[in-house]
C-alpha cells in the first residue's frame, strides 16, 4: 500500500521535511516513490507539487493524519474517507453524557434569558446607558452619606463616654 508521509531531514533542531509517496512497510527514511513536496515548520512554508499529488490520491495513497493537515490547508481535495483523527478522543462514557449535559446547558440559557428579559421589562431597571451612570451615581452619594452618619455617630459616642 501506497503512503503520502513526511520524512525527516535537515540538520539538528532545524528539521525540514519532505512530503513522499512511499511503500507503507519501509521505514520513515527510506526508499520512497515520489518527492511530492517539502515542508518547512520552522517558517510554516509548505512547498507541493499538486498535480502529482492529486494523482496519488486519486489511486488511493493514504495520507498521514499531519500530511492530511498540510493538505487540506493548502486547498487540495482530500478524498472523502481521508479523515484526521481527533488526539483527545472521548470515552464511550463521556460521550453517553455529553447529550444530557448539553440539554441541561440549554435549559439554564432558557432560563437565563428569560430572566433577563425580565429584569429589562421592570420598571426599575435601566434601559439607557446614561441612566446606568445616574443610578451609579446615586448609589455613589447614597453610600457617601451613610458613611458620615456613621461617622457622626461614632464621635457622639465618643463625647458621651
Amino acid at each position: 500500500m501506497v503512503v503520502i508521509r513526511l520524512a525527516r531531514g535537515g540538520r539538528v533542531k532545524q528539521a525540514i521535511y519532505r512530503i513522499v509517496a512511499a511503500d507503507k512497510r519501509r521505514s520513515a527514511t527510506s526508499k520512497f516513490l515520489d518527492v511530492l513536496g517539502t515542508y518547512n515548520p520552522h517558517t510554516k512554508e509548505i512547498k507541493l507539487n499538486k498535480e502529482l499529488t492529486e494523482k496519488y490520491l486519486s489511486n488511493g495513497a493514504q495520507p498521514s493524519d499531519r500530511v492530511l493537515r498540510l493538505l487540506q490547508a493548502e486547498g487540495i481535495k482530500t478524498p472523502e474517507w481521508a479523515k484526521t483523527h481527533d488526539r483527545f478522543k472521548k470515552s464511550k462514557k463521556e460521550v453517553e453524557e455529553a447529550p444530557a449535559e448539553e440539554a441541561a446547558a440549554a435549559e439554564t440559557t432558557a432560563e437565563a434569558t428569560e430572566a433577563t428579559e425580565e429584569v429589562a421589562q421592570s420598571v426599575d431597571a435601566p434601559e439607557t446607558a446614561a441612566t446606568e451612570a445616574q443610578v451609579a451615581e446615586d448609589q455613589k452619594e447614597a453610600t457617601e452619606e451613610v458613611a458620615k452618619a456613621a461617622a457622626e455617630a461614632e464621635t457622639k459616642t465618643e463625647e458621651k463616654a
